[in-house]
């Protein structure tokens, strides 16, 4: 590569990738000028050393941005040791934090030059004909999930809510009616509002959970239920939720955690694990960009049903109907292929009945 003036490393393992919080900048991917006679490889990797205390491994020159730097990928391991006195921190991540020395845009595109492929998405559209039919509708899980979001989102009469990802709204109105509190279901699905409106119209907003369409400081408590998920930019959609509560407002996340993905039935479905492993943040790195977003008080709770049993040919019925969302990923060769070697080992397994557990972690937060 000719004239060449500075580099910089996009450093991988696996999923994850390495940042530096500069002194004088933000959040950034380690980088700097060439010294004089340096050729952009020795200088990546001195950079590299510089600012993370790491050494790469399979190097890989991907070509230059913005005219005259060099952009290089490799791998890496551990937590290092930093030595350049501007550099203040160093941090793995899944997705860039919210507060960048670039736009997010350009780190979005930087991730995708680097070879970190976006999620996949769900029609919801779709999904929403039959939604509502596969879904988990055992009462006690219900009541058990909709009093969590009461209780850790503090919510009560007269307050107003946001109910992002709303879906067909069943939680929104769940809490209106046992609460009294006035609660907007919000979705980016034309489809689950429909839905929605058809069990009761009015307030819901069509909306992208990067982008609320909402004046800052507008509600009492906002929820995300299962939807950072299905988020390209989740420190981008926690940041708006952070912006549209009022001063002392709460933030309820609900999701799951790697050890449940590893630890449900899913994971005897060909690539299922290392597909959500991909889709969902960990709980400690969510925890770091709810703090980093500006909460405070980051609480995490871990909360299960009662073992429900149910017969291989009830569970595959749902898997057919691909109630998970990531089951929608899968082309429908992959699908039936996958299908067929599911029911297989939970034969081999189980026998004709599993136990099925809901395990999910409601995580809390107060805007100061």
């Amino acid at each position: 590569m000719t004239d060449v003036t500075g580099v910089v490393v996009v450093p991988r393992n696996k999923t994850r990738f390495l940042m530096v919080r500069h002194e004088k900048r933000a959040w950034e991917f380690p980088g700097g000028r060439l010294k004089k006679g340096e050729n952009p490889l020795a200088g990546a990797k001195r950079e590299l050393k510089e600012e993370t205390g790491l050494s790469g491994e399979n190097w890989n020159p991907i070509g230059k941005i913005k005219g005259n730097l060099a952009l290089y990928t490799c791998n890496v391991s551990g937590r290092g040791k930093i030595t350049a006195g501007e550099i203040k921190d160093a941090k793995w991540f899944n997705v860039p934090p919210i507060t960048l020395s670039f736009s997010r845009a350009e780190a979005f595109e930087l991730l995708r030059i680097a070879g970190k492929s976006a999620k996949g998405r769900v029609n919801y559209d779709l999904a929403s004909e039959y939604f509502d039919d596969v879904r988990i509708n055992l009462p006690e899980v219900l009541e058990v999930w909709t009093e969590n979001l009461i209780k850790w989102g503090e919510i009560s009469q007269g307050q107003k809510v946001l109910d992002v990802g709303c879906g067909t709204g069943r939680y929104s109105l769940e809490i209106m009616k046992r609460t009294g509190a006035e609660v907007f279901g919000l979705d980016s699905s034309k489809g689950m509002l429909s839905k929605a409106c058809e069990k009761s119209p009015g307030l819901w907003i069509y909306a992208d959970a990067q982008r609320l369409p909402v004046p800052d400081e507008t509600y009492n408590t906002v929820i995300l239920m299962l939807v950072l998920q299905h988020v390209d930019d989740e420190p981008q959609a926690i940041s708006e939720a952070y912006r549209v509560l009022k001063p002392g407002g709460k933030f309820v996340v609900v999701t799951v955690s790697h050890g449940r993905i590893r630890r449900h039935m899913m994971r005897h479905f060909p690539g299922m694990v290392s597909l959500d492993l991909k889709r969902f943040l960990s709980i400690p790195e969510l925890k770091w960009h709810i703090q980093d977003a500006g909460f405070t008080g980051v609480h995490s709770h871990r909360t299960k049903n009662t073992p429900q049993v149910q017969t291989v040919e009830e569970i595959i019925g749902r898997f057919r109907k691909r109630y998970i969302s990531t089951l929608v990923l899968l082309s429908q060769e992959e699908f039936e292929k996958g299908l067929a070697i599911f029911e297989k080992r939970l034969r081999k397994l189980y026998g004709n009945e599993v136990e099925n557990i809901i395990d999910l972690t409601f995580l809390e937060a107060r805007k100061s």
